[in-house]
Order: C-alpha cells, then sequence, then structure tokens
C-alpha cells in the first residue's frame, strides 16, 4: 500500500516464516526518524544480523525489541529462533510454549531455524498445542447477510429506535441500511463525497449517523489528488441528508504523512472522538465549538484503532495495532499503556468496546483472529484476563468492527479486505463472497 499511509499492518502481522517476518519488518511503514530508540530499531538491527548469519547479536537485539515491546507474537517468535539458533533450547522451546499459551497458531513445524528443538518431546506438545489453537470457538451464527459481492465492509452500526442496522463499504464508497426484516437500500453514496466508509456510530438520541471517511487507493474510483484525505461526516438519519463535513485540512504539497480516520467514539454529551491511523493522534468534535480539533498526541502512538469509553465517561481506552492498549484519563490526558497477564496478547486489535465493566476487541492481526473479552484490573492499567468469543469460524475472512445490541455483539465476520490489491482493483465475482454480519452471545 502507500508509503505514507497505511502500509497494511494487518498483512504484514499475518505473514508466515521467520525470514518473512524479518525482511517486513524493515519496511513497515512507521519508520524510526530519530532517537529514541524502540523496539523496531532493535528490530532492524536484530533483522541485518540475521541476514549476515551474526545469530549472537541477531539474539542480543531481539531481546532488547521483545523487552521493549512485550507479548509481541512476531518478536516471541523470532527471538525462540534466535535461541535456537545459539544453541538454548530451552529458552526456545519456552518462547514457543507461551505463544501457544496465548491461542496463537504460527508456522514452527515449517521453520528451520528451530531444526535442533524439533526431535524434542516438548517441541511436539507445542505443535499439538498449535493444532489445538486452530479448533473454531463459534458462540452464535450469521445474524443477516448483505447480497452484494464486493462491498467489502469495515464498519457497521444500529439505531435501536427504528432497529436499522448501517453497513460502510470500504470499495463502494457507500452506506447501506438494513431494517428488521433484513431489506437493504442505499442510504449514502459517493456522491454524498464518501470515500472509504471507516467506523460508525449512531447518536440515537440526536437522530444522527456519524460516520469516518478516508481516501485510499483501495476504493472504486480513486483519486490520487485526494490521497491521505480524511474527515467525520454528520447525517441526519430521519432524512438521510448530509448535514456537515468535519474534514482535516489537504497536506501542504510534499507533505508525505496524510491522514486515515479508522473508528470513532461518541460520549454521553454526544461529542465525537476519532483514532488517526496514520499520523497517529486522536481528534474531536466538541458540542460547545462544533470544530473537528486535535485531542490528543502522544509519540507512544503508532498505529491508533478503536476506542471506547469507561462507563463513567472519564476515561478512554484506544488500540494501537502494533502496540495494544492505551488508557487515557480525559481530564488530565495522561496516557498509560496498560499491562498485560504473561499469557495474553493485544497486538492487532482493530474494533474496541466497552461491556459491562470489561473490553471487547476484534483482533484480526494476529492467527487466528478473533473476538476476545478482556478482564481488567481495578485500576484500569492492567489485562488480567482473557477470554475468547469467536475465532477460527468458517465465515470469517478478515472480521474487522462490530456492535453492540442489549447483550449481544454484531460482527463483520467477512469484510474480504484482501479482495482489492494494492492498485484498487477487485478482484472477480467469482473469488468474492456476500458480506456476513456475525451474531455473538455474550
Amino acid at each position: 500500500m502507500r508509503h505514507q499511509v497505511r502500509c497494511n499492518l494487518r498483512r504484514i502481522l499475518h505473514a508466515i516464516g521467520l525470514g518473512v517476518y524479518l525482511s517486513l519488518a524493515g519496511v513497515l511503514c512507521f519508520a524510526q526518524q530519530d532517537p529514541p530508540k524502540d523496539g523496531r530499531y532493535y528490530e532492524s538491527l536484530a533483522r541485518k544480523a540475521y541476514q549476515q548469519k551474526d545469530y549472537q547479536s541477531f539474539l542480543a537485539n531481539m531481546k532488547l525489541a521483545a523487552q521493549l515491546r512485550p507479548n509481541h507474537p512476531r518478536l516471541m517468535f523470532n527471538l525462540a529462533a534466535a535461541y535456537a539458533l545459539t544453541g538454548n533450547q530451552t529458552a526456545a522451546l519456552e518462547w514457543l510454549s507461551k505463544m501457544t499459551a496465548m491461542g496463537l497458531v504460527f508456522p514452527a513445524d515449517k521453520e528451520s531455524d528451530f531444526d535442533s528443538i524439533k526431535g524434542s518431546t516438548e517441541f511436539q506438545s507445542i505443535l499439538k498445542g498449535i493444532e489445538h489453537n486452530k479448533l473454531p470457538i463459534i458462540n452464535g451464527g450469521a445474524a443477516f447477510t448483505l447480497h452484494e459481492k464486493g462491498f467489502i465492509p469495515e464498519g457497521i452500526a444500529y439505531d435501536p429506535v427504528t432497529q436499522t442496522f448501517y453497513l460502510g463499504s470500504v470499495y463502494k464508497r457507500k452506506i447501506v441500511s438494513v431494517d428488521k426484516h433484513g431489506e437493504a437500500r442505499d442510504f449514502a453514496t459517493a456522491q454524498d463525497g464518501l470515500w472509504s466508509v471507516m467506523g460508525m456510530k449512531v447518536d440515537a438520541r440526536r437522530r444522527l449517523l456519524w460516520v469516518a471517511t478516508a481516501a485510499q487507493p483501495q476504493m472504486s474510483n480513486y483519486d490520487p489528488g485526494e490521497n491521505g484525505r480524511t474527515g467525520l461526516f454528520k447525517f441526519d438519519l430521519r432524512t438521510g441528508k448530509l448535514l456537515r463535513k468535519y474534514l482535516l485540512p489537504q497536506d501542504s504539497k510534499g507533505d508525505t504523512k496524510g491522514h486515515w480516520f479508522g473508528d470513532l467514539v461518541l460520549n454521553s454529551r454526544g461529542e465525537v472522538f476519532t483514532t488517526d491511523s496514520v499520523t497517529p493522534a486522536i481528534y474531536y468534535v466538541s458540542r460547545d465549538r462544533d470544530e473537528l480539533e486535535m485531542f490528543l498526541v502522544d509519540p507512544s502512538f503508532v498505529n491508533l484503532q478503536g476506542l471506547d469509553f469507561t462507563s463513567d465517561g472519564k476515561h478512554l481506552f484506544v488500540a494501537d495495532y502494533a502496540k495494544g492498549l492505551f488508557e487515557i484519563d480525559l481530564a488530565t490526558k495522561k496516557v498509560v499503556m496498560l499491562e498485560l497477564a504473561p499469557d495474553i496478547t493485544l497486538l492487532g486489535i482493530d474494533g474496541l468496546y466497552s461491556y459491562r465493566g470489561t473490553l471487547l476487541a476484534v483482533q484480526n492481526g494476529i492467527n487466528p483472529p478473533r473476538l476476545v473479552r478482556l478482564f481488567l484490573n481495578d485500576g484500569l492499567n492492567r489485562v488480567e484476563r482473557l477470554t475468547t468469543l469467536a475465532a477460527n469460524d468458517p465465515i470469517f475472512d478478515e472480521p474487522t468492527l462490530g456492535v453492540l445490541v442489549k447483550n449481544n455483539f454484531y460482527l463483520i465476520a467477512n469484510s474480504q479486505w484482501g479482495a482489492i490489491d494494492e492498485k484498487g482493483r477487485l478482484a472477480p465475482a467469482e473469488k468474492l463472497k456476500d458480506p456476513v454480519v456475525l451474531k455473538v452471545r455474550l
């Protein structure tokens, strides 16, 4: 994808094989600018050392990278390989066992760097654990199907007043409503100025639909002159009329950073908070000023995605696709990265939702993609426990965002982002499927 924009982390993180992991690490779009040095810096040094077969240096730098980005599956996998290559079979097996305990699937059996441990009883036990992690976890079924191949949905919203769902299309640049009888119709289209439709939220009290939208090459009729444009659109649910656009200013010529609003959330006052995934920051539209403004930027941010408030509205949880979860005190704007229990990874979270004192997270940047529930400590700074609600469902083809409806979670199960290549060409019809919304019981 584009150098300055999303650099589709999802596909990168789905890559298999140590050599692939290491080579892709060097082309992540979040390039190291200057000090301070972080995990990506040491991972790049480890990659060079691995290519030069300097395995001691490979190990030393992978240890530093893993310390700075704990519970990161790619780093854990490569660290295990580094230990295996330097003769520490016990440590290699411990790291692979830890990945297995996280519920992950990874290609240990195919990686030649593990040849020294493949004959061990412990390694065979790890392979059995990986096979167990491939088993389906299904806690519900299809709620409805949108009979429109090539739609490529990302966002979904629900209006409890009319019992209507809204689905947004990445490729077709439109929003479709699906009523309680299952009848689908276009609600908004590219004629309203929509780019790819990302996260959406219904403000039922004020009868509004808020939409995050972004211009990017994987949409129909892409105009390179709009590269990196993004904004929030506000629609009237009663009439379907577009009420207002809140756009980030066009970048000046030569500015290659770009922007991408990926998801949004509303507080009790009807104010909107949205994440910029590419030039990572949080923006908001306050009720008083009714303008798009910068709320917060932090050097810890890399690739922001879903977000939601605590029940009291005093804290904001934000998912970072490349790092995990942040908690933000809205009064002080203090940013804290959540700690994790040893058997948990929060890499690759797309959608994030508060539910009865816990968090629901759609993880599509790990293998297998899954819907999980996160249980936090009283201080809201550590994830103590994770349970998997859905994984390895045959319907899944890159699940994306969802919406809570009472005690059920409705999830876009098969977005099929991979059906669009980097030049915006859609796969042939015979390779496409109708989008399915999965209903998961909570």
